[in-house]
């Protein structure tokens, strides 16, 4: 399986952290990987056969060409089906909102078929990605396709936002729904419909999502500590709670999940 990162250029860089391009070739096999929730809406081109999705309600189904994936609660695992080949562009957590006219809660848990939102577009910008040979060609179909969809979101709307996420992501994600809101200088109800709205799920629920992706940076950046050491660093002064929550996003428990990816690194250049 391959992987190449490409930063976006120009304008689309401070919207998007980049796109990834997965292949593998039939002689590959077919290859299992498990997605765990990520704090930003994401978008999927299969430009190659599409992969197959085993969710935890033992539901399988067959991803369609082109997805959008709202914000996630939970895990699931993907394999390939033959020769693969997808763009994978990852959002800031404060970028879809600029390329979506709808309230980005509408897709929360879910990953929805871009041809059901835009139609004949995304068809025929399937076919094009079929046809093109070269990365450099496929980069610029997406970002054409991006830049004809961004349309600004208010600017007060984007500062509390932003503010809101940066706030969290200095606080590792341990910070109150009410405290954030006291900081910003906004009602908790009014905070909580615009993170519904342009990030895909409350305050409450985005807090605990970069909580989450914070354990992982934790776990990726100090490796010998013991399982009580990375609770308490991370906010929680009960261990089952920690070991709950971590296992509802992963599906593992923290001793599970460093067993089996004991090389994991949350900043490798990898989707």
């Amino acid at each position: 399986m391959n992987f190449q990162i490409v930063q976006p250029a120009g304008f689309l860089k401070n919207y998007i952290k980049y796109y990834c391009f997965m292949e593998s070739g039939i002689h590959d096999g077919d290859i299992m990987e498990r997605v765990i929730p990520a704090e930003s809406v994401q978008l999927m081109f299969h430009y190659k056969a599409p992969f197959v999705v085993f969710h935890p309600n033992d539901a399988i189904v067959k991803q369609p060409r082109s997805i959008i994936s709202g914000l996630n609660d939970s895990f699931s695992d993907v394999s390939t089906n033959g020769e693969t080949g997808v763009i994978f562009v990852s959002f800031y957590p404060t970028g879809a909102c600029h390329f979506f006219n709808f309230p980005l809660s509408e897709i929360e848990n879910q990953s929805i078929d871009l041809s059901d939102i835009f139609s004949t577009e995304i068809k025929q910008i399937e076919e094009i990605l079929f046809l093109t040979k070269t990365i450099p060609e496929k980069v610029f179909v997406i970002d054409d396709f991006l830049l004809k969809r961004f349309s600004p979101i208010p600017s007060y709307d984007s500062l509390i936002i932003q503010n809101g996420v940066d706030t969290i992501k200095n606080c590792k994600g341990q910070i109150t729904a009410t405290s954030l809101s006291v900081s910003l200088s906004i009602t908790t109800k009014s905070l909580e419909r615009k993170f519904s709205q342009y990030l895909g799920k409350t305050t409450k629920q985005v807090i605990k999502l970069i909580r989450f992706q914070e354990i992982l940076r934790d776990f990726s950046m100090n490796k010998n500590m013991n399982l009580t050491e990375y609770a308490y660093r991370n906010g929680y002064f009960d261990q089952s709670h920690f070991i709950r929550d971590f296992k509802t996003y992963s599906g593992y428990t923290p001793k599970e999940f460093i067993t089996k990816y004991p090389d994991f690194n949350i900043n490798a250049d990898s989707c």
